[in-house]
């Protein structure tokens, strides 16, 4: 009789679930893969930024993940239809504590640079210094900011 209890039990919590209710498909960008050593940089997906995990080749960092970021997508990266608007060659002249955050100075003149090519700077400067909130980019005799990423962290 109590295996009958217990099947019937275990039957009824089965039938009656756990309350979830279903939903509909929830789209998203690819998922980072390769292993967790690596560079995080920001590139666009379907004209958004997201995260991307770029595994690094030895031991040792790049100097800053900037670099990495105006490099551009690597094979990988753009078979999975991840682009950028950084202008090649954006390199990382100064980077100073400034108030409420950090000011990152740039070879190039930050008032041409496209609304999404600041995201995928100031989300990936974030991530690289330690999730600082606030970042001012400076560049041309112009600077830009204090801006956030609009992603979390």
């Amino acid at each position: 009789m109590r295996k009958v209890w217990l099947a019937l039990l275990l039957t009824v919590s089965v039938v009656a679930g756990c309350g979830v209710r279903p939903s509909a498909v929830i789209p998203g960008a690819p998922a980072p893969v390769g292993p967790a050593n690596g560079a995080v940089l920001y590139f666009l997906f379907n004209g958004q930024p997201v995260r991307v995990l770029r595994p690094l080749a030895g031991e040792l960092a790049p100097a800053n993940p900037l670099d990495l970021l105006a490099a551009g997508p690597d094979e990988s990266e753009r078979e999975r239809r991840y682009t950028s608007e950084v202008p090649s060659g954006t390199a990382v002249l100064d980077q100073t504590p400034a108030p409420n955050g950090v000011a990152v100075t740039l070879s190039i003149a930050v008032a041409g640079l496209s609304a999404r090519a600041v995201d995928q700077i100031v989300c990936t400067v974030r991530d690289s210094v330690g999730g600082i909130p606030r970042i001012t980019l400076r560049g041309g005799g112009t600077d830009r900011g204090p801006l956030s990423c609009p992603l979390p962290g």
